[in-house]
């Protein structure tokens, strides 16, 4: 019996999706534990968990530890449409080799992205996000040519 996950795009967006979570993951640890190593904690209940001589942090966050919060909200403002959109293009039945392309291209500028952001790496930063931002605008006119063709 064929299972959804017997069609390629369908694996490759799984796969995607998944990794692109994990990325969503690893940037919210990564940030408490730049946190920690700046012996600073968010939360008074945090003190329980946090070294002897930390402190609260009160105003601005440590300027590394915003920086990795700046990558991760901003994977936080395009995964939700990468993941919306990857779902109407495959019921749209839009172009395999497309998806592929932009499947990939998303993803991978994505990782580069939050990488270059965290080495303050410009204008690497600036071309992945233009990069991840074309795949999800390649994604969109493919989709608008499946359903209006």
């Amino acid at each position: 019996m064929p299972t959804l996950l017997s069609d390629p795009q369908l694996k490759l967006f799984a796969v995607c999706a998944v990794i692109l979570s994990m990325e969503m993951l690893i940037l919210g640890g990564y940030t408490a534990a730049r946190r920690s190593g700046n012996k600073s904690y968010l939360n008074p209940e945090d003190s329980k968990v946090s070294f002897k001589d930390a402190k609260l942090v009160e105003g601005a966050e440590h300027p590394e530890v915003a920086r990795i919060q700046r990558a991760h909200r901003n994977l936080l403002e395009s995964l939700p449409m990468f993941l919306g959109l990857g779902l109407i293009y495959l019921l749209a039945g839009a172009s395999p080799l497309g998806g592929k392309i932009c499947f990939i291209t998303f993803t991978a500028a994505r990782v580069l992205h939050a990488l270059v952001y965290i080495k303050e790496k410009q204008p690497f930063r600036t071309m992945f996000y233009a990069i991840g931002s074309f795949a999800l605008i390649g994604m969109m006119v493919q989709i608008l040519m499946a359903v209006l063709a």
